[in-house]
């Protein structure tokens, strides 16, 4: 069984780091912006991916709701920090949002300096909430051990992990057979819904590439992927629409 769950990524509206000098071009196009955005994503709801992650960002909000005006019934998945968690929660309530992730350059953060109890009151607060809680961690082979065999593992019900063939920006030297065998097994033992982003590697692998590797991967239920514009929404989920389950 490969995965079900398609979520349109919001780093490049968002403007994440991780794109290099790409990220400099993401800016140009979309700060202060939010048409653009919205060509992007209605292009990728008309793909048939009607899920989208967001996070606190003005022109990505204006975007949501223009295209909500237009008749797209967005489901959300909400991503934040800590600190900001309250603020996010309320941009939350305004859309169909279920499951809401905490951020994991934060989340890594907490659990490098061993604070669960923040880290627990934060996920609490998504529950009462009345959204199922989630993490996402950037340190899969370091923290997701942690992350089983601590108590936090009863405060949440999804994780986001990075994962592409290359096991690029996943705290491992290269993703070979044997890290392979290690990650399945560490997933299998969290046995959590698992979200997979940072699929193509931030743009190193093609949708081809990354999604015919993706397609024998039976411990995945959801991937989270970005694009910039309407070129490449066409190419990315008409390929991920030919191998989801």
């Amino acid at each position: 069984m490969t995965f079900s769950e398609v979520i349109l990524g919001c780093s490049p509206f968002t403007l994440g780091y991780q794109f290099g000098h790409r990220s400099r071009i993401y800016e140009l196009d979309f700060s202060n912006n939010p048409e653009a955005i919205q060509e992007v994503i209605d292009k990728v709801y008309e793909m048939n991916v009607h899920n989208i992650a967001l996070k606190l960002n003005e022109d990505l909000q204006k975007a949501i709701n223009n295209s909500e005006k237009e008749g797209n019934k967005w489901s959300v998945l909400g991503l934040s920090n800590m600190d900001n968690l309250n603020s996010s929660l309320e941009l939350f309530s305004g859309y169909d949002t279920k499951t809401v992730i905490l951020d994991g350059e934060d989340l890594d953060n907490y659990l490098c300096s061993l604070d669960y109890d923040t880290i627990k009151n934060s996920l609490d607060t998504i529950r009462d909430a009345g959204y199922i809680p989630a993490v996402e961690t950037r340190r899969p082979f370091k923290n997701i051990p942690l992350l089983t065999n601590s108590s936090l593992k009863d405060y949440f019900d999804t994780i986001m992990i990075p994962l592409n063939f290359y096991g690029y920006m996943m705290d491992c030297n290269f993703f070979d057979d044997e890290n392979r065998n290690n990650f399945k097994q560490m997933i299998e033992k969290i046995d959590k819904k698992v979200i997979a982003n940072r699929t193509l590697a931030t743009g190193i692998l093609s949708p081809q590439e990354a999604y015919g590797f993706l397609k024998n991967i039976d411990y995945i239920d959801g991937v989270c992927v970005g694009v910039a514009n309407k070129e490449e929404a066409e190419e990315t989920f008409e390929i991920i629409n030919s191998v989801k389950n």
